[in-house]
């Protein structure tokens, strides 16, 4: 640490202080109150797990505090076990470990908590905590926020094996959670083997979902894609950004949630054409496309345009010119 050669020093109070200020944060003054003196020495040369520990307590217990002498006593020579018990009452197996990883500053409050609503819901997620080699305040309060959700061990844990990050694997977990009572965990298993990517994995999952009836039906040689499995292969055949990751995830949700449909044209010049909703009026043509993103035809909008001629609920605007097309394909 430097200093400025022009400041006074610090007296050894207010040293202590500071330091104390730095390690404890939002416990220093309960700190100070419970190691006064010269015993504060005792909470600076403490391993840093028996200080989370003591931390931990304070999360619980702190705003309780009534005689600071006797709250000495009792963190001072209590076993770690006792302590954390007495705060949550339970100490559930690998929460010591896992608050020796959280380095020499105390933690805010709410990790606390949430560290220990994690490991007391055991399972995988409580297995990935204790054997995280460094535990950072917001995935730690991620996976708490997860260890509730109905998974699967197996599934759980084929997930964990993606490497994903917290935040991402939490939002995968949330997915995983709602279609669980639909599907069975081959299925869940198989769309996160097949994917790796949080964006792949999401496309896999969303398709495992159906898609809603089309805006319309079948007319000449506009065909409408009616599944995941489609929009993958018109994405590989079209060789474009629906062959998968997060377009086809986008794509396959904004289908789902009714809000965009495609289909392709199977006549001269193969084209993909995605219509977006106008709100309750109908549907807008918003995207058209050929293999690989090329420009489509005149004469091939203009097939396309007498086709849908005769669909009332269409609208066909001047290939993104016009505001409606602009407005719903936003």
């Amino acid at each position: 640490m430097h200093h400025n050669r022009n400041s006074p020093p610090l007296g050894r109070n207010g040293s202590e202080k500071s330091i104390i200020a730095v390690l404890a944060r939002q416990d220093s003054a309960q700190v100070l109150s419970i190691w006064p003196n010269d015993r504060i020495c005792e909470y600076l040369l403490a391993s840093d797990s028996r200080r989370h520990i003591w931390h931990a307590w304070l999360a619980k217990r702190g705003t309780a505090i009534r005689d600071a002498a006797e709250t000495y006593r009792f963190l001072a020579f209590a076993k770690s076990r006792q302590i954390l018990t007495d705060a949550f009452d339970s100490c559930p197996a690998g929460m010591i470990s896992a608050l020796g990883k959280l380095g020499p500053y105390a933690r805010p409050t709410h990790v606390y908590v949430a560290l220990h609503r994690a490991l007391a819901a055991a399972g995988q997620l409580a297995n990935h905590i204790y054997q995280a080699t460094e535990l950072r305040d917001d995935d730690i309060v991620s996976l708490a926020s997860a260890s509730m959700m109905p998974v699967s061990n197996r599934v759980c844990r084929a997930l964990l094996k993606c490497k994903i990050p917290a935040p991402a694997l939490v939002e995968l977990l949330w997915v995983i959670a709602r279609l669980a009572p639909m599907h069975d965990d081959q299925h869940l298993f198989r769309a996160i083997a097949q994917g790796h990517q949080q964006a792949a994995i999401l496309a896999n999952l969303f398709g495992l979902m159906p898609f809603p009836n089309p805006p319309f039906d079948q007319v000449g040689d506009l065909v409408p894609i009616t599944t995941a499995e489609q929009l993958r292969k018109a994405g590989n055949e079209f060789d474009n950004c629906l062959r998968g990751g997060e377009e086809l995830a986008y794509a396959i949700a904004s289908i789902q949630s009714g809000q965009r449909y495609f289909y392709r044209w199977d006549g001269n010049h193969p084209t993909l054409l995605a219509f977006c909703r106008c709100g309750p009026m109908g549907w807008v043509l918003a995207e058209r496309s050929g293999p690989a993103n090329c420009r489509v035809p005149e004469a091939t909008m203009d097939q396309i345009g007498e086709a849908l001629n005769r669909i009332p609920n269409v609208f066909v605007g001047k290939r993104g010119a016009g505001m409606l097309e602009w407005i719903c394909a936003r």
